[in-house]
């Protein structure tokens, strides 16, 4: 397992679906879902930057750098450069696996989608559990009837009027504007991941992400990370 190193902690990445130990050592911890950050004798859900940074002993502003308008904007630039980028693989491709996961390329693209859809529930007073979390789709759509429900949903995002609501989640509460960070910021991160898979088969994006529309969010350091 490679050791990696990024920001202020070293650490140890692994994989549970390509590593037996791994695995193991995950259904041990009994969490309900990944991805899950652990030290001898403690875990706490990844998705909750705020418990990684206490678990860590780093320093943590748990409020979003960015406003709520700014992170609808992110959101909204997030779809659209995703079902971009989907419609521009060949058919033959949509069914391509992605590195070492057990994901195709068009199930990442309708992922996308589900996750502002998941939002959308969170912000009309569903609890952020680990289904929204998950956001799988009921059914794959295909690229185009994709970018239609993408713009669909897209049209009905607005800034929420109280974004320090309290929000229910499957890791603890937290407000309504930390979900809309994660929501920008796990959109960002998978347009980026079909951003390389078009370029990996020798196709320009003709709409990409740049650094600016990326500024802000807590990304991963590492495209697969």
């Amino acid at each position: 397992m490679e050791f990696l190193s990024a920001r202020a902690v070293d650490y140890v990445s692994r994989d549970v679906a390509n590593d037996d130990e791994a695995r193991r050592r995950f259904e041990a911890l009994a969490a309900p879902s990944l991805p899950v950050v652990a030290t001898p004798g403690r875990w706490v859900p990844g998705v909750d930057l705020t418990q990684v940074a206490e678990l860590l002993e780093l320093p943590f502003e748990p409020t979003p750098a960015l406003a709520p308008a700014v992170l609808i904007e992110r959101l909204r630039l997030g779809l659209a450069t995703a079902v971009s980028l989907a419609g521009q693989f060949p058919v033959a491709n949509l069914g391509d696996r992605l590195p070492n996961r057990d994901r195709t390329t068009l199930a990442l693209a309708n992922h996308v989608v589900e996750i502002a859809a998941g939002y959308l529930q969170v912000e009309k007073g569903r609890e952020f559990d680990v289904e929204v979390s998950a956001a799988v789709p009921r059914r794959e759509l295909p690229p185009e009837a994709l970018a239609e429900r993408s713009r669909n949903l897209a049209a009905a995002l607005r800034s929420p009027a109280d974004a320090t609501r309290q929000v229910r989640t499957f890791f603890g509460p937290t407000t309504l504007h930390a979900v809309l960070e994660r929501t920008a910021w796990h959109v960002a991160q998978h347009t980026r991941q079909l951003a390389a898979l078009l370029k990996g088969l020798g196709i320009a994006p003709v709409a990409e992400l740049a650094d600016e529309d990326l500024a802000g969010l807590p990304l991963p350091a590492e495209l697969w990370q």
